[in-house]
């Protein structure tokens, strides 16, 4: 793991070595380059139906009940780089001093492509759940990488070079995190809170592919812009920047990564809160350490702190 990532380039040096020009405003640019310019976030066609996803996270939820030693044995630390994990994790409720609930209880995996490799080595000796669940995902995976490679080969025009940041081709092909999220459901005590607290994402380009409940909310000029909600309609996501294009490209470019978060839309009076369930792939440049911390991805929330 230390010899990966001594091989790893920080910003300055990707800059140089993918010749990673100033953004420019492109005389014709995509229209993802003009969505993210207008609201700092796209939406995107995908070819995947809501009952692809529905079929995915049910198979998730069938893998924490039939098999969830299977689950927790599948996680390792890809590296050291931040958030850079495969596998399964389990979050419980939190409840603050004043009996407020401050995070969500919830189970989490992320599919990476070097995950692949490893779990696909032992399907003789996973269970039958274990063996649908990662099929379909990194089924899903596949497509979703594809879709992010085509938005990022969009943004050429303005910013030259970005495909061979995210997709190098001296290799690794692509560094990508699909997470599948499965919120509990619970018994409320009535409180507004939020499911994912505002941030910024870690990575370079996400897509916010999948959701089947209401919440998702982006603020295109930080912490203090306007929010606004967005629903994911069939075969379609939502496409945004993390803090790794801002590492990259700093004030040289007019596109920004998106404060964002989650908040939890029950009706008026309803104590039991359903269960809520996501699909996200964050697409990360496969041989760079930006070296990421808390102040960068959540910059209000640690100020407070």
């Amino acid at each position: 793991m230390a010899e990966q990532l001594a091989r790893l380039m920080n910003a300055d040096a990707a800059r140089a070595h993918y010749d990673l020009q100033p953004a420019r405003r492109a005389s014709m640019p995509s229209d993802v380059d003009q969505q993210l310019t207008l609201h700092g976030i796209a939406n995107i066609a995908i070819s995947l139906s809501e009952s692809d996803f529905s079929a995915l996270t049910a198979s998730f939820d069938a893998c924490i009940d039939d098999c969830p030693k299977t689950l927790a044995n599948s996680y390792y630390i890809v590296d050291e780089r931040p958030s850079n994990s495969a596998g399964y994790v389990r979050k419980e409720r939190k409840i603050n001093q004043s009996g407020r609930q401050i995070e969500d209880p919830k189970s989490l995996y992320h599919f990476t492509e070097t995950a692949r490799d490893r779990w696909t080595r032992n399907y003789r000796t996973l269970p039958a759940t274990f063996k649908q669940f990662l099929a379909s995902g990194f089924e899903i995976q596949e497509i979703l990488v594809d879709a992010s490679r085509q938005h990022i080969a969009g943004l050429e025009a303005s910013h030259p070079n970005i495909s061979k940041l995210y997709y190098p081709p001296e290799g690794p092909e692509s560094l990508s995190f699909l997470r599948v999220l499965s919120y509990d459901g619970y018994n409320s005590n009535g409180d507004y809170d939020a499911v994912a607290k505002p941030h910024f994402d870690v990575g370079g380009v996400t897509i916010q592919a999948y959701a089947d409940a209401l919440g998702f909310w982006g603020a295109k000029d930080g912490a203090r812009g306007e929010r606004r909600y967005f629903d994911t309609a069939p075969n379609t996501g939502f496409m945004f920047l993390g803090v790794e294009h801002a590492k990259i490209y700093g004030d040289q470019s007019y596109l920004k990564p998106l404060w964002h978060g989650v908040d939890r839309v029950t009706p008026a009076g309803v104590s039991s809160v359903p269960k809520r369930h996501a699909v996200i792939l964050f697409t990360d440049a496969p041989r760079v350490d930006y070296q990421t911390t808390n102040r960068h991805t959540s910059p209000e929330i640690v100020a407070a702190a």
